[in-house]
């Protein structure tokens, strides 16, 4: 049982995370006349653990000449777009053309150099686009890596389910439950489902720090409140996250152990300085990227 003050509030039990700050996403332009909302990275907050950036896209109707983002590159970092609704087909310079449905997992790893491209699959019959595609800086060690893809169906990721809740294991662990996506550092990334009226503790690792952000409904973290379109950025060093929802709620629970500086993002890149970002738009302009798949 949770203690609640006279303001009807309820703070955060000994073990348990309670939300340091809330920022809203912030509506930012992305191509034509298409917005997304940004939580990630802000003035206030640029990283949580290795995640530096996160788009929540939708729900909105599927149309192409809106939706689509053109070839664009990345260094330095992996991309994951991760659906609750709609399809998307991603291509890639490695050669991958994959769709992507709600529940897949497509993590690419852009390393010295990939160059990619999404399109949103239309019609009449289908059904709005929403979701979230995040980033996650590579260890400096790592950043001129090979560049590769891999995709992940839904009916592989492990599900974490208790009354009330029910998680997908996106990448890293919860509990007994890990995910098969292999990543170059120990990070969360977990989609929570909550029916109405749930009240459930995921089982954390204390070393991470750790954000959630609402794509729909509404949920409480040791009383505090979060609406949809609001990341939280949680304490840290404890393990147990208390969420609690009286009319249910989808969100991402996001982070993993801090990386060391240097870590700069430089438009789509991760980089040591920004000397090294210009550079490399440099070569995206002079077309010094490989070319995207057919």
């Amino acid at each position: 049982m949770r203690m609640h003050s006279s303001q009807g509030g309820a703070h955060a039990l000994p073990g348990e995370r309670g939300v340091a700050a809330l920022w809203p996403a912030k509506s930012t332009e992305l191509v034509g006349e298409s917005r997304v909302l940004r939580a990630l990275p802000r003035v206030e907050l640029r990283r949580v653990g290795p995640f530096v950036f996160c788009d929540h896209f939708g729900p909105a109707p599927s149309v192409r000449e809106v939706m689509d983002v053109p070839a664009h590159p990345h260094v330095g970092l992996q991309t994951v777009t991760y659906l609750f609704s709609g399809s998307i087909r991603h291509r890639d310079s490695v050669g991958s053309v994959q769709d992507i449905h709600p529940g897949d997992v497509n993590w690419m790893t852009a390393g010295r150099g990939i160059v990619h491209a999404e399109e949103v699959h239309t019609g009449p019959d289908a059904p709005p686009l929403h979701g979230v595609q995040t980033w996650v800086a590579l260890p400096r060690e790592h950043r001129n890596t090979e560049p590769a893809f891999t995709h992940t169906p839904a009916s592989e990721l492990p599900l974490w389910e208790r009354p009330g809740a029910r998680v997908r294991v996106i990448a890293g662990r919860l509990g007994d439950a890990e995910s098969p996506v292999s990543t170059f550092h120990p990070l969360t990334y977990l989609d929570v489902e909550l029916s109405a009226g749930a009240d459930v503790s995921l089982p954390v690792d204390p070393s991470h720090a750790l954000a959630l952000y609402v794509a729909q409904g509404q949920v409480s973290v040791g009383g505090k409140s979060v609406d949809r379109g609001v990341l939280a950025h949680l304490d840290e060093g404890t393990p147990s996250l208390p969420l609690q929802s009286q009319q249910g709620a989808r969100l991402l629970v996001l982070g993993g152990l801090p990386l060391p500086d240097p870590l700069v993002i430089w438009w789509n890149f991760v980089v040591d300085s920004v000397a090294e970002g210009r550079a490399r738009f440099a070569d995206w302009e002079a077309g010094r990227f490989p070319s995207l798949a057919p």
